[in-house]
């Protein structure tokens, strides 16, 4: 059975997500203040810059929340940002106790705020409900241990993994309740990546257009800069970046630059752009999560090269046969070599299937 802590973590957590698409690259905090085991107060960070989640949780208590129990999903802050330390409002309203589902490895963090609340009096526990705390905010973590963004494949596949006919007709696999939740997950990464080919057949829009928010960056990978700039992907609706070769020259980079189009220049590894240095680069420039909408032939170069981590996998119950599959290419030739999956979370959407997993590359 869940004991109260976890129940009221969990409500935080809850909280915390509705700030998706609005506070990158701040992580999502949640906050539920407790008095006399009755809910008094809640609130989340909603956007970049502004009031934080305890701050805004303080500020909708129908009642005085000195003495009450605060629940929080990462680690109060203790510096001065763009707004004041956290831990000083918390100080200030008294609280008897401090829930914290995770802390924050940030350098301006790591343990200070929680050491500042004990000093203050306040009873302090951490690591409530902190699995589900740390995949909530998985790009910041990653992007702290690692600079580079977290890499997410998403597709929709039928049940024998296929992404398309042999024809290449994908329209469509999955049904309107997937297809709008897809739409939704965009809002939660701060970029979306596709091969040039996705974009000469379907001409995306790549834009979260099912819910409020920013759209994330478009990035597309094409070695030769030979795309059409009529492209969805080009309309100036959201940022718009080209992972391309090392090799294009500096007026033609001007060229794109003027049209509001980014380069990320890199080396060819195989006859294959070197998406790591691409993610590096790219990393620098703050963007923290990558999903990628392509096709079989780019899942096959980021799995085989161990760049991908987490997957978004809707699943219809459909089969197709030969198909253009989802991993395409050489596969594996032992059991023992393959790519597994931990599974974080699934859901039914109307007889599809999703499910977001984590990757777990073998030795």
């Amino acid at each position: 059975m869940i004991d109260s802590n976890e129940k009221y973590m969990n409500l935080a957590l809850k909280e915390a997500i509705k700030g998706a698409g609005h506070v990158s690259p701040n992580p999502l905090v949640g906050a539920v203040i407790v008095q006399n085991d009755k809910i008094i107060g809640k609130g989340y960070h909603k956007l970049y810059g502004q009031a934080h989640a305890e701050v805004n949780a303080i500020a909708s208590c129908h009642e005085n929340p000195a003495g009450s129990i605060l629940f929080v999903t990462l680690e109060p802050c203790s510096h001065h940002g763009k707004t004041p330390p956290c831990t000083d409002m918390i100080i200030k309203h008294r609280f008897k106790k401090v829930f914290i589902g995770t802390t924050d490895p940030s350098p301006h963090s790591a343990g200070k705020g929680v050491e500042i609340l004990k000093k203050a009096g306040i009873e302090v526990h951490t690591g409530i409900c902190e699995e589900k705390c740390r995949i909530l905010n998985a790009p910041f973590f990653h992007y702290l241990s690692h600079g580079t963004p977290l890499i997410i494949l998403k597709a929709a596949v039928s049940l024998d993994g296929s992404l398309a006919t042999d024809s290449g007709d994908s329209k469509w696999i999955t049904n309107e309740k997937s297809r709008k939740f897809a739409h939704k997950l965009r809002n939660l990464y701060d970029a979306v990546l596709v091969g040039k080919n996705t974009v000469l057949k379907d001409d995306p829009e790549l834009t979260a257009r099912y819910r409020s928010g920013r759209n994330p960056v478009r990035i597309v990978a094409e070695k030769d800069l030979g795309l059409p700039l009529d492209r969805k992907i080009f309309d100036g609706s959201a940022e718009s970046m080209i992972i391309t070769s090392e090799s294009i020259s500096a007026s033609m980079e001007t060229f794109y630059n003027d049209k509001g189009i980014s380069l990320v220049k890199v080396s060819e590894k195989s006859g294959f752009l070197d998406l790591e240095k691409a993610f590096k680069i790219i990393g620098k420039k703050g963007i923290r999560s990558i999903m990628v909408e392509g096709g079989g032939t780019m899942h096959n170069y980021l799995l085989k090269n161990k760049l991908a981590h987490r997957i978004n996998l809707f699943i219809a119950p459909k089969l197709i046969g030969s198909g253009r599959k989802f991993f395409f290419g050489s596969g594996f030739e032992k059991i023992s070599d393959c790519i597994d999956l931990d599974i974080i979370s699934s859901k039914n959407l109307d007889g599809d299937l999703y499910i977001d997993a984590s990757i777990r590359y073998s030795d």
